[in-house]
């Protein structure tokens, strides 16, 4: 009798210890300052910092937008006087408690085929794909350069 009671409180106790340690282990993220640049060319990028308050790192897997025939996450490199953009097959690690900077010159989601009624201060809707956290929507505004650029006098 003993030893049932025991394995019982035993299992129970592990049980609820594996529902709360699960549960702390959930990347939390959020976006902060999302904004895109559009050409007339008909391609874009989006641009933010991802903010991950969980306790695990979180990967950016994919993203899409019903205002792009094309959706990828990219990143600028410069290679001597070379510059050129690269897919990222593998996402973008988002370390937990932490955050990473989708800017010009470095990572960032390439929008391609936009659609031809986009204008600028449009707000374009763009879903990311996280590995561990639910998919977050984004609305971010159409501009061509980005948000508080201070201009040289």
């Amino acid at each position: 009798m003993f030893y049932q009671k025991t394995v019982k409180y035993f299992l129970i106790f592990s049980f609820l210890s594996f529902l709360l340690f699960s549960n702390s282990l959930k990347a939390e993220i959020t976006v902060d300052n999302e904004w895109a640049r559009v050409t007339p060319s008909g391609a874009g990028s989006v641009y933010m910092k991802i903010i991950n308050t969980g306790n695990s790192d979180d990967k950016l897997i994919s993203a899409s937008s019903d205002k792009a025939g094309m959706v990828m996450i990219h990143r600028s490199i410069r290679e001597g006087n070379i510059s050129k953009m690269i897919h990222i097959h593998d996402g973008i690690t988002i370390p937990s408690n932490s955050s990473v900077d989708l800017k010009p010159g470095d990572y960032h989601i390439m929008l391609m085929n936009l659609d031809k009624n986009l204008s600028l201060g449009d707000k374009i809707s763009v879903v990311l794909n996280f590995e561990k956290n639910n998919s977050l929507e984004i609305m971010p505004v159409a501009k061509l350069r980005p948000p508080k650029m201070h201009t040289h006098k």
